[in-house]
């Protein structure tokens, strides 16, 4: 199709519902169409159903070549020489189109009854073109959140905020083992040796520990097979380059944002920066947990907030 194919595809006047081209015509368009390599600044990839016919997979390639072109694009629009203003302003252009997007497919998928069998062309297709929007979302928040002027979502969230999807198979979307994310540096500061401790106050470890797992208990703070033990252990240790283990978080990052606030008097490096410099706390998407991204979630009331006020006293 020779428009956006994001738009043009759920046109309630000239979308795929109105495409008859034969399984012929469609084997000689796909003898025509050259798939593009995976996005080198991509940071998720997606895991689909393998199309079984021509047209499925004439539009699967389509939208796949689109996406990987529309990710490619994100270094022309984030030149490292950009003022930070410059890369606000792109953002915002961005998330615009793709939230326009989103809106445009739930609409299409409402009207036109589309349903998860993926048997049937149409409704494999736009669930496809679902999945592929859905990650560009999640790549522009993943490359360049830190410009964001929005809060920012996870996979599942992005799903539930757009299409009331509640079941979203986050395996659909799965972040790349061997990228390497894009950062712009805005400046770049002289560095002093890092601390490698959070440096804990007290010596009474014991009661941290009880709040981490009041904490834990209350908000999910971590996915299922991270003990608190091994969070609690971190914490206190006196050179956290030493511990192996990844702490991944199941609280919303709203909240762990606020946690950290709340523990910071406690500690004597317990703070975004320390946190992104461990490079041992994961976010639920299986992202490594960025200092930009807790700035940009925190917030005064997050979900539960007396509850966490109330934990975090006990260490007073």
């Amino acid at each position: 199709m020779k428009n956006n194919i994001f738009s043009s595809l759920v046109s309630i006047t000239k979308g795929l519902h109105r495409d008859n081209r034969s399984e012929r015509e469609f084997q000689l368009l796909l003898s025509e169409i050259k798939l593009y390599p995976l996005a080198t600044n991509a940071v998720f990839k997606i895991h689909f159903k393998r199309p079984l016919n021509s047209k499925k997979e004439y539009y699967q390639k389509s939208i796949f070549n689109e996406t990987e072109k529309t990710i490619v694009s994100f270094i022309a629009d984030f030149p490292e020489n950009a003022t930070t203003s410059e890369n606000n302003y792109s953002y915002t252009i961005l998330h615009n189109k793709f939230d326009k997007y989103l809106n445009d497919i739930a609409s299409y998928i409402t009207k036109r009854d589309i349903t998860e069998d993926l048997s049937e062309d149409v409704d494999y297709i736009i669930n496809y073109l679902k999945v592929s929007v859905i990650r560009l979302y999640a790549e522009l928040q993943e490359q360049y959140g830190q410009f964001s002027e929005t809060p920012l979502f996870t996979i599942p969230e992005i799903a539930e905020k757009y299409f009331n999807d509640t079941k979203f198979n986050a395996d659909l979307i799965k972040k790349i083992e061997t990228s390497k994310k894009v950062v712009i540096k805005k400046t770049s500061k002289p560095k002093s040796k890092p601390k490698t401790s959070f440096g804990f106050k007290s010596r009474d470890t014991a009661k941290l520990l009880a709040v981490l797992k009041d904490l834990h208990f209350k908000i999910d703070l971590l996915q299922n097979g991270i003990s608190v033990e091994e969070l609690h252990k971190l914490l206190i240790a006196k050179d956290f380059t030493q511990i192996d283990s990844q702490i991944y978080l199941e609280c919303e990052t709203t909240q762990f944002s606020y946690v950290v606030s709340k523990l910071k008097p406690f500690f004597n490096s317990f703070n975004p920066t320390a946190i992104e410099r461990s490079g041992k706390f994961i976010t639920k998407t299986g992202a490594d947990l960025k200092a930009n991204n807790l700035h940009k979630n925190k917030v005064h009331n997050p979900k539960e907030k007396e509850e966490i006020d109330k934990i975090i006293q006990q260490l007073q």
